[in-house]
């Protein structure tokens, strides 16, 4: 473990890269700020409005790992969703507040900052809160994702709130049902091929859907998963399979990062030995760090397809993959966390050197842009 004394002050790194945070294009951040005014731009509806309270729109998402400190007793996993509110409206970057989606305090935090409250607009209120609640649940925001779990819901708002094209959406969803078709046939495998073909399609829908238990019987029952927590758990598998889809563009930046690493992350101007040690120490950290959050999400990931080739196509035993659904929402929240942490972290390295033109720094931007990253990597 890196000593702490040898990275930059997280309360400084907080000031100096507030918009590097806000801005980054990775999958840690939902800027509804932004993505509001586009929609409007683009004539959305009062409907088609993410939130039903205007102030709402102001909000900036932001995933971030719990620490002891905000530590939260009763969440069932690691990853906190933080609602950013901005002091200024026409400038998130002038600082703001902030506050944990299950914080004690959060209802009253968002009456004072949103004017959010169940007496004005009962419909409204649980409209919104259930919103929220959806991003809460998910471990990283990627526009695939949110669009899902809010389309699952019924809730289908403007395009522009979600940065990803009709033909990326397609194409990704045509991947997850082409996953989901073995199972139906491992499950239904009584019918015959007539009635195997007529049904196919309709029983991938349904577990894309994951709301049809009955319909899904014979899936639930296969697998040995409980009726209660079937559609918690296809909805998870579902997120696995998106995240394995997403690897290759992950592998592609995290590549770039290792690739800075290894010979560019050197202070460009003259410094003194004991602010070259420092930067060696925060690179190596950073690299160690780097290499071992890739590492246990390529193993998990190798866990997966080991089990659903074993099953689906070696057409060997399925316990390892009825184990892997039992433990699938672990799974996909450890393999969201990680992923985004990799993207952010890659983001961030990117946007920094473009602000200076170079991918070569000073010592003052590349210490802290070491520690920056070491931070978002741990």
């Amino acid at each position: 473990m890196l000593d702490p004394s040898k990275l930059v002050d997280s309360d400084k790194l907080a000031a100096q890269h507030l918009a590097t945070e806000l801005d980054a294009g990775s999958t840690r951040v939902y800027n509804v700020n932004r993505l509001h005014q586009a929609a409007s731009d683009r004539g959305a509806t009062a409907d088609q409005q993410l939130f039903r309270h205007p102030e709402l729109h102001r909000v900036i998402f932001i995933k971030q790992a719990l620490s002891q400190h905000d530590y939260l007793p009763n969440r069932g996993n690691r990853i906190g969703t933080k609602l950013y509110f901005s002091f200024n409206e026409t400038n998130a970057y002038e600082g703001g507040k902030s506050i944990f989606v299950g914080d004690p305090s959060f209802d009253e935090a968002l009456a004072f900052q949103a004017g959010f409250e169940r007496s004005d607009n009962a419909e409204a209120y649980i409209h919104d809160r259930d919103i929220i609640q959806i991003i809460d649940q998910l471990p990283s925001l990627d526009p695939f994702l949110l669009k899902d779990r809010l389309v699952a819901e019924s809730l289908e708002p403007h395009p522009e709130y979600f940065e990803i094209s009709h033909d990326e959406w397609t194409a990704i969803r045509e991947h997850v049902m082409k996953r989901f078709r073995p199972i139906v046939e491992f499950a239904f495998g009584g019918l015959d091929a007539a009635q195997a073909q007529a049904r196919l399609r309709v029983l991938v829908q349904k577990l894309w859907e994951a709301k049809d238990m009955d319909t899904l019987g014979p899936v639930i029952d296969a697998m040995d998963l409980d009726r209660e927590e079937a559609p918690a758990t296809l909805h998870a598998w579902k997120g696995v399979i998106y995240y394995d889809h997403r690897m290759t563009v992950i592998e592609d930046r995290v590549k770039d990062l290792a690739g800075w690493l290894g010979s560019k992350a050197e202070p460009v101007d003259l410094i003194p030995p004991s602010h070259k040690r420092i930067i060696e120490e925060v690179r190596d950290g950073v690299r160690v760090a780097l290499r071992e959050r890739w590492r246990a999400i390529n193993t998990r990931l190798g866990e997966y397809n080991d089990a659903y080739k074993a099953l689906f196509i070696d057409k060997q035993s399925p316990g390892p993959f009825i184990a892997f659904l039992g433990n699938a929402s672990d799974v996909f929240a450890e393999l969201g966390d990680g992923l985004s942490r990799l993207d952010h972290a890659a983001e961030v390295r990117r946007a920094i050197c473009a602000r200076f033109s170079s991918d070569r720094l000073k010592y003052e931007p590349l210490h802290q842009t070491l520690s920056l990253i070491y931070r978002i990597l741990t």
